[in-house]
């Protein structure tokens, strides 16, 4: 199926989306109908708002809408159990959902069983940077990153190509690094581009930051994503994109505590 993903990207987007999965083959599992539908209906829930906040960032979201659903098949392939995607989730179903901070920290403390690893403040999109001290928005300076591994809770996050945004301050990130299990060291870090200060939008406070590719982040395989400040501060650095999980990661309400 591998080269059935790769045919749809060239096809749907050329060259302008870049995708990072960390391996030259995936999993893959073709959807119904009916799942494209459900993946539709949740990220045009999201962007119809986002819209009405920033247009700019909408269109970043909704463009990355064909690469969703294909991920979608990605994730069904990569959960140790096929079941079919539905919006809103329900039981014995994978589920589809904007990503949350809850998503990214899965658990307080991260461990070898659970790489929850990450500089964000549990629960939210804040990270205390520190001027000219690497932080990480996935991983640690001694472990890299997994999506949820647990039995029946297993999730696979998708970031969208330039999809990290700054919230109400100044950016504070000068270069950006991504490294994948088995590859630590192979890729240069990125410079952030030079209108980084400039707001996307007039009258607003949002700055956006422009990234490698669209990120696919599994359960089966390590991540690091660190940055460079060039400021102390903190500052709410929100990742657009979406997550894939199974009912249980998120049957109810959910809190990390």
């Amino acid at each position: 199926m591998f080269a059935e993903v790769k045919a749809r990207w060239a096809r749907e987007f050329g060259q302008t989306l870049n995708v990072l999965v960390g391996r030259g083959t995936v999993d893959y599992e073709r959807l119904k109908t009916e799942e494209e539908d459900a993946i539709t209906e949740c990220v045009m829930n999201h962007y119809r708002l986002l819209k009405k906040v920033s247009p700019e960032v909408a269109e970043t979201f909704r463009r990355h809408l064909d690469i969703f659903i294909i991920f979608g098949g990605i994730a069904k392939a990569t959960f140790p159990e096929s079941k079919p995607i539905t919006y809103p989730a329900e039981a014995g179903t994978i589920g589809v959902e904007g990503l949350i901070p809850q998503a990214i920290r899965y658990v307080a403390t991260a461990s070898s069983t659970y790489p929850a690893y990450s500089g964000y403040d549990l629960n939210k999109w804040t990270i205390s940077l520190t001027e000219g001290t690497e932080a990480y928005l996935l991983g640690s300076s001694t472990a890299l990153y997994k999506a949820s591994p647990t039995t029946g809770q297993h999730t696979y996050l998708v970031v969208c190509q330039d999809g990290l945004i700054e919230i109400g301050t100044s950016p504070a990130i000068i270069q950006q690094k991504l490294e994948f299990q088995g590859q630590e060291g192979r890729y240069s870090p990125w410079a952030t581009h030079v209108l980084v200060d400039q707001t996307i939008e007039r009258n607003t406070s949002i700055y956006q930051y422009n990234t490698r590719g669209v990120l696919g982040v599994s359960h089966d395989l390590g991540v690091r994503w660190s940055v460079m400040p060039k400021a102390t501060k903190v500052s709410e650095l929100r990742m657009l994109g979406i997550f894939f999980y199974e009912f249980d990661f998120m049957s109810d309400l959910k809190w990390i505590s």
